[in-house]
C-alpha cells in the first residue's frame, strides 16, 4: 500500500468510522465510505546539487543564473556543488575576477551554498606558477578543500580530488599518479566519518568520479572501503564528465556523477543524461530519493497570471493572414513573393521568428528567416522571396510553408507558444500538389 494511496472500504459508515489505517485525517459534511490515508508526521528535509559550470560558452553563467532562480522556488535547505564554479586555467587578476562573477550570481541563492574544488577551480596556466596553483586562493575566497558538516539526521563530506603527484606535485586529472589522496585527508575523513557516527545518513562529494578509477586513479578501494565500513554512507556525488550517470549501488553506497550547469556539452540528450540539469535530493529518516531537473522547466506558479494564460490562448489560435497564391508554371517552376501578416491578440509584446521552409527540395528562399516584435494589438508584414527550379509536380510538388514561432513577453518573464507551420497556397501547374499534412 503506498503513500497518498485512497483505499475503499468495503464497509458502512461515515468517513469518522475507524477502519483498516484507523481513524480518517479529514473532516467532512459527506457521508462517504472512502477513507483517506493520514500524511503522516515524517521529518524530513531537500537539496540541491549542481554540477559543472565550466568548459562551455561564455553565455553559460546565465545557465547557473537561471538555475538559481528555479532553485530559490523549491525551496531547499541548502545547495550543494560538485566542483569546476569558474573557468579558471589562468593567472591571478582573470581568476580573481571570475571568482567575482560566480559568487555574484551564486549569492541570489536563498539557501547556503557549499562549494566544491575542481581541476578549473586550482590549475594554474602561464609563467611564475606557485607551487600550490590556485589552491591557497581557492581557501581565501571559496572554502576548505575539504570539509565537512551536519543538517538534521544526516552529515555532509567534501572531499578534493586535485592534490597532485604526492612526489612531484603535477596536478593532472588524465594521469593516475596525480590522482592520489594524501595521507591528510584521509585522516580527515576518519575523523569526519567518526563525527557522523550517528547521522542517518552521510553524503559525499567530489569532483572528480574517482570510483571509475583509470585515469582518475586506483586508490578509491581505501577510500570506499572507510565508507563502507561506516555503514550510513548513503550516497558519492561527482562532476567532471558533464553528463549524468548512475553506477550502482555497492556496499549500500551510491554513486552518482552529475551533468552541467552552465558546463560544455558535448551533445545534447536530455533523455539519457546529457543536459544542464540539477540534482535535488530528498531525505526522510530511513531513505532519499533523487530526481535530475533540467535547467528551464521549474516554472513560477505566481508567474502565470490569468493575463498570461488567457493571452497564451490567443495566442496558439492565432492564423496569421497570407498573400496572394504563387502560380506555379506547366514545367514545375515558380517565382513570387510569400506575404504574411500577424496581429498580436495579447496584451503584451510578442517576439516572432517566421521560417520559410518546404518538404520539396527544389524551392528556395530568401531570406529563409524574419524576426520580429510585435506590440498588443499591432500587426507586422512579413515577405520571402521564393523559387521552384523546374521539377515534376506529380507527386513531388509540395508547397512551402511559413512556420511561425512565438515568445509572449510577460512582464515577469519571457513564455514561448508552441510553433505552427501554415502551408502557402498555391496555383497553376500540372498534375496534383503532394498532400504536406
Amino acid at each position: 500500500m503506498t503513500r497518498n494511496q485512497m483505499i475503499v472500504l468495503l464497509c458502512c459508515g461515515s468517513v469518522s468510522t475507524p477502519g483498516l489505517l484507523g481513524q480518517s485525517p479529514v473532516d467532512t459534511t459527506r457521508d462517504s465510505e472512502a477513507l483517506l490515508e493520514s500524511p503522516g508526521d515524517e521529518e524530513g528535509f531537500s537539496f540541491v546539487v549542481y554540477g559543472d559550470r565550466t568548459g562551455g560558452p561564455a553565455e553559460g553563467v546565465l545557465v547557473l543564473q537561471q538555475a538559481v532562480e528555479e532553485t530559490n522556488l523549491l525551496d531547499p535547505d541548502l545547495v550543494m556543488t560538485v566542483g569546476d564554479l569558474i573557468q579558471g586555467y589562468n593567472q591571478t587578476d582573470e581568476w580573481m575576477a571570475q571568482m567575482r562573477h560566480y559568487r555574484r550570481i551564486m549569492s541570489g541563492l536563498e539557501a547556503p551554498w557549499y562549494p566544491v574544488a575542481g581541476n578549473h577551480d586550482v590549475y594554474w596556466r602561464g609563467p611564475e606558477r606557485p607551487e600550490d596553483e590556485h589552491e591557497g586562493r581557492y581557501e581565501r575566497h571559496f572554502g576548505p578543500l575539504w570539509y565537512d558538516f551536519a543538517h538534521r539526521n544526516a552529515h555532509f563530506i567534501v572531499l578534493y580530488t586535485d592534490e597532485g603527484n604526492p612526489e612531484t606535485g603535477e596536478r593532472n586529472f588524465n594521469k593516475p599518479e596525480c590522482q592520489v589522496m594524501s595521507e591528510e585527508q584521509m585522516a580527515f575523513l576518519d575523523q569526519a566519518l567518526e563525527r557522523a557516527a550517528d547521522a542517518d545518513h552521510v553524503f559525499v562529494f567530489m569532483h572528480h568520479p574517482r570510483w571509475l578509477q583509470g585515469r582518475y586513479g586506483h586508490d578509491w578501494e581505501k577510500v570506499h572501503a572507510r565508507l563502507a565500513a561506516a555503514g550510513n554512507v548513503r550516497a558519492c556525488f561527482a562532476g567532471h564528465l558533464h553528463h549524468m550517470r548512475h553506477d550502482g549501488t555497492v556496499d549500500g553506497i551510491e554513486y552518482v556523477t552529475l551533468a552541467t550547469v552552465g558546463g560544455g556539452q558535448s551533445f545534447h540528450a536530455p533523455d539519457a543524461g546529457w543536459d544542464h540539469e540539477f540534482h535535488v535530493v530528498t531525505v526522510r529518516p530511513d531513505r532519499f530519493e533523487m530526481a535530475a531537473i533540467p535547467v528551464g522547466e521549474v516554472i513560477d506558479v505566481r508567474a502565470i497570471t490569468g493575463e498570461v494564460s488567457e493571452d497564451a490562448a490567443r495566442l496558439a489560435k492565432l492564423e496569421p493572414g497570407l498573400g496572394a497564391p504563387i502560380g506555379i508554371r506547366p514545367d514545375g517552376s515558380a517565382e513570387g513573393r510569400l506575404a504574411l501578416s500577424l496581429t498580436n491578440p495579447a496584451r503584451r509584446p510578442v517576439s516572432a521568428v517566421v521560417t520559410a521552409r518546404s518538404r520539396d527540395a527544389h524551392w528556395n528562399f530568401t531570406p529563409r528567416e524574419r524576426h520580429l516584435r510585435i506590440g498588443p494589438g499591432e500587426t507586422a508584414v512579413v515577405g520571402f522571396e521564393a523559387t521552384r527550379a523546374p521539377a515534376p509536380t506529380d507527386p513531388g510538388l509540395h508547397p512551402p510553408e511559413l512556420v511561425v514561432d512565438l515568445t509572449y513577453l510577460g512582464e515577469a518573464g519571457s513564455h514561448r507558444i508552441p510553433e505552427r507551420g501554415h502551408p502557402y497556397p498555391l496555383e497553376g501547374g500540372s498534375g496534383e500538389m503532394a498532400d504536406d499534412s
